[in-house]
């Protein structure tokens, strides 16, 4: 989906500071450049409005709000469920694979990718609502999951290096997950997980996490970090603070999922890691 978006009050939202000391975007990024956007559902916004149609994606999500700031002209095609290997060379349904919409005059990419190549959302959905006796996770193929966070560092960098093989002046933005499981998660409600499945949950979290900070040390990308700065607005932060919803939708969005908060957030991170303030 291809759309131009003008500049509109939702700057002011976007930035704290005045116009006087905003700095201007890198100088690739021109009024009008070309915007892709890739990922799943953390960068589609399923259950945010509105809504566009197909794949969960949202007019709000954070894709949305960054070509707003920075008049640009977006292609959206993140897609609830999508893997790494819907972005580089694999239909999804009847979608071509996401990099296909990536082309030598992109100026800029974000994409958010990899919770669904090792289960994270799909592990937390299941183990949701379990008893706090129950050991839900020790359920899952625990094996299969650790063999795909071995493999997801090089999926991830493959991925990066397609993308830049397509768009050479690319500027590129890795945007991490929100946090969604804080360090004291097993006393939230919200989560409706036991212990266990909390803290093992956790871990998946924050190895998914470390492989974006390790594929983005080696390469000329940028990453907006959403889940070291999303501590203190997960799912056990008061609702008008939450980043992501846990098991109880917040404001808007779906369950374990970003809030409308979250993506204006995510945003602002985007932006940050652009330089423009």
């Amino acid at each position: 989906m291809v759309r131009r978006i003008n500049l509109i009050t939702l700057c002011c939202i976007l930035f704290a500071a005045t116009a006087a000391h905003s700095q201007t975007p890198p100088e690739v990024l021109a009024r009008g450049a070309k915007y892709v956007a890739l990922g799943s559902s953390f960068a589609a916004g399923p259950g945010i409005s509105e809504q566009l149609g197909t794949c969960g994606r949202s007019d709000h999500n954070y894709s949305n709000l960054v070509a707003t700031a920075l008049n640009l002209t977006l292609t959206v095609v993140s897609c609830n469920g999508a893997t790494i290997d819907n972005i580089r060379n694999t239909l999804q349904r009847d979608l071509p694979p996401q990099i296909d919409a990536v082309s030598p005059d992109t100026a800029l990419v974000t994409v958010t990718i990899g919770g669904n190549d090792i289960n994270f959302t799909s592990s937390t959905f299941a183990c949701s609502g379990t008893a706090a006796d129950e050991h839900c996770t020790a359920n899952l193929d625990q094996a299969a999951i650790n063999n795909e966070l071995g493999q997801l560092p090089d999926e991830l960098g493959a991925m990066l290096d397609d993308i830049k093989a397509k768009a050479p002046q690319a500027i590129i933005v890795l945007v991490t997950y929100p946090r969604v499981f804080p360090v004291d998660a097993a006393n939230c409600s919200e989560l409706e997980l036991s212990v266990e499945d909390t803290a093992y949950l956790a871990d998946l979290g924050q190895k998914l996490e470390d492989a974006f900070v390790s594929v983005t040390s080696s390469r000329q990308i940028l990453i907006a970090e959403a889940y070291a700065q999303a501590a203190g607005h997960g799912p056990c932060a008061p609702p008008a603070e939450r980043w992501v919803n846990g098991a109880n939708i917040a404001d808007a969005g779906i369950r374990y999922h970003p809030t409308a908060e979250g993506h204006s957030e995510m945003a602002r991170l985007v932006l940050a890691a652009l330089g423009v303030n």
